[in-house]
């Protein structure tokens, strides 16, 4: 009985073992893509800022921010659903009718969510105090919306594991963004086309993965996919409405703070905020290719019913994040007065406090991530939006109350409440029904 027990022991080991390797090996080629584009876009956006300043900057900021705000709320996301359903029926033929499902929702949702941005620019702009002479680039950055379709830019390339070409794709944009933004700046282009150059640039790369996922299901599946016929299954479409119910509540954690900022404080610390997000946002660019290579990997093995197997994978990860996120929290710490001086100008030194304490925050939502990928592959859409509900109103609350309290700060000790409280439920939702993970969309 012990040499049984020891055996299935190094078994299962040894299949942990080789899913971290592949979940590390994965990561590693996304990480280098988006660490290289990264690179890349701080690059232009220095230029960017010190070209137009930190008012101008604003500007592109909120139309960016708005657009993003509008697709989340009306441009249905299908990408989990593509993942999740599409994983275990890839050798079958309902693959064809899971893929078609997302495509209708994806290209009839996109129209429709671009019509409402033109619509509401006005309402929004004057609900929040904007100055007119920034409704046309918010209506010029609404244009975005219809190239975001989420089965091809994110779904389709995730479940056939095609990480190393979504990596090409975004370092080849960025690399064209950058050469674009240096000769707006030889030619002294005004802000105006710096804004053009964004908007492009934004939709020549998701038009590039819309037309290399299309080229990739004919390789797998014929052209006859796109005739199959109909047949909408009703998990598939309960998953979708509680995800994408979940990424509306999502919007005040991930877009929100830009607005508040710009309600409650001048434009140019709009601007300065922007560049702290920037900075500090380089935490998750590490910590996304982790995330995007292990959903799919949780979702076969829950699919699989191995569940201790995604449990110890887990764990597992985050030992490893905390060492990473330590050593880029304490790199950028060290280096990001220099950086922001050096490179944005002495005005965005204003508040460097801020950043230091958003360095931190990042750093554990960073080292958290596996959770995230884990409560929805084990099919917790429902409770995602509950818990995100609840939280996000919590973060709303004490987002406008401490924003016009103690103004950035303020808004950083927000959010890092909400990131305790998200993560602390998801991890007892997730202990309370182990057993049933996998088997109850809930």
């Amino acid at each position: 009985m012990l040499n049984i027990k020891a055996q299935y022991h190094n078994l299962k080991n040894k299949l942990e073992d080789k899913l971290l390797k592949r979940i590390v090996k994965n990561s590693g080629v996304i990480l280098f893509g988006n660490s290289t584009a990264a690179g890349l876009g701080i690059i232009s956006f220095t230029i960017l800022a010190g070209q137009v300043g930190p008012e101008s900057l604003a500007i592109l900021v909120l139309a960016q921010t708005y657009a993003l705000i509008i697709n989340d709320i009306f441009n249905i996301q299908t990408w989990e659903s593509m993942v999740k359903f599409g994983a275990s029926e890839l050798k079958s033929e309902r693959i064809k009718n899971v893929i078609k499902t997302n495509l209708i929702l994806d290209f009839a949702s996109a129209i429709i969510a671009f019509g409402f941005a033109l619509m509401l620019v006005k309402t929004v702009g004057r609900l929040l105090g904007w100055q007119s002479s920034f409704f046309p680039f918010l209506s010029l950055y609404s244009a975005s919306i219809l190239f975001n379709i989420t089965t091809l830019t994110i779904g389709i390339p995730r479940l056939f594991n095609k990480f190393a070409s979504i990596a090409k794709i975004q370092v080849v944009m960025a690399v064209i963004k950058l050469c674009a933004v240096l000769y707006a700046m030889a030619s002294s282009s005004t802000f105006t086309v710096y804004i053009y150059i964004y908007l492009v640039v934004d939709i020549l790369t998701n038009l590039s993965l819309n037309i290399y996922s299309i080229r990739l299901l004919t390789q797998k599946y014929g052209r006859t996919w796109i005739r199959e016929k109909i047949a909408f299954d009703k998990n598939q479409l309960k998953f979708i409405w509680w995800t994408n119910l979940r990424t509306i509540i999502r919007i005040p954690v991930r877009h929100l703070d830009m607005i508040v900022i710009s309600s409650v404080l001048s434009v140019k610390m709009v601007g300065i905020y922007k560049v702290y997000k920037e900075i500090a946002g380089l935490i998750n660019r590490v910590g996304e290719p982790i995330n995007q290579s292990m959903f799919p990997e949780f979702t076969k093995l829950i699919g699989s019913n191995n569940l201790g197997d995604a449990a110890g994978i887990t764990k597992k990860t985050m030992l490893i994040l905390l060492g990473v996120g330590s050593a880029v929290t304490l790199g950028l710490l060290l280096t990001s007065r220099f950086l922001v001086g050096t490179f944005f100008g002495e005005e965005y030194l204003q508040e460097i406090y801020a950043l230091y304490l958003m360095l931190f925050f990042f750093s554990m939502s960073f080292i958290t991530v596996p959770i995230n990928s884990l409560f929805i592959a084990a099919g917790f859409a429902k409770y995602s939006f509950m818990v995100l509900l609840f939280t996000n109103t919590i973060y709303l609350m004490t987002l406008f109350s401490l924003g016009k309290l103690i103004g950035i700060y303020g808004i950083i000790a927000a959010f890092a409440l909400q990131l305790v409280l998200n993560k602390g439920l998801k991890v007892f939702l997730l202990k309370r029904y182990y057993h049933e993970w996998g088997t109850v969309i809930r």
